[in-house]
């Protein structure tokens, strides 16, 4: 990229850096999501609020995206692909043959988190999706003091440490 003089007039700030950070703006396309938030204005509506993640924010998003993903997978049923499409480790299964049988064939859900999210709020979220069958598998590291929070509450000490509240179990 090719540094413009005339990105700024201070000569002590070097053309180079401010093209980096003041780079040229383009127009966007007419169907670019604008990012905002859910409007509680509205009302409060479960599935909306999931649904506006979409448009909140970079994580926000990509918490959106994985719900859409997720819909899609429990959704998703053998029966979706055609039996000529299939692995074949899958054709030679006689009995797939059958529709019936693959409309019975879900996707396999693994949920996996790292044993941080045990110990916060997210406890109760896990708990649930294992508890109604929403997931199938579930993959997570393990700290050791995070097994005595699986059994005990955690709480939010809000106090002056370095990053002004800390999870004490």
């Amino acid at each position: 990229m090719e540094a413009s003089a005339n990105i700024t007039s201070d000569p002590s700030v070097p053309s180079i850096s401010t093209s980096a950070v003041l780079g040229e703006s383009m127009e966007m396309p007419s169907d670019t999501p604008i990012c905002k938030g859910y409007d509680f204005n509205n009302g409060i509506d479960l599935t909306s609020m999931l649904q506006s993640a979409l448009v909140t924010g970079f994580q926000a998003t990509n918490l959106g995206l994985a719900i859409e993903e997720v819909k899609k997978m429990r959704r998703w049923r053998m029966s979706d692909v055609p039996f000529e499409n299939l692995s074949p480790i899958y054709k030679s299964d006689d009995n797939l043959q059958d529709i019936e049988v693959r409309k019975k064939i879900r996707a396999k859900i693994f949920l996996s988190f790292t044993s941080n999210q045990i110990s916060c709020g997210q406890r109760e979220v896990i708990r649930f999706l294992a508890q109604h069958k929403m997931v199938d598998v579930i993959v997570t590291t393990a700290g050791k003091n995070k097994l005595i929070a699986l059994k005990i509450h955690s709480y939010m000490d809000i106090s002056q440490d370095t990053f002004g509240f800390a999870f004490r179990i």
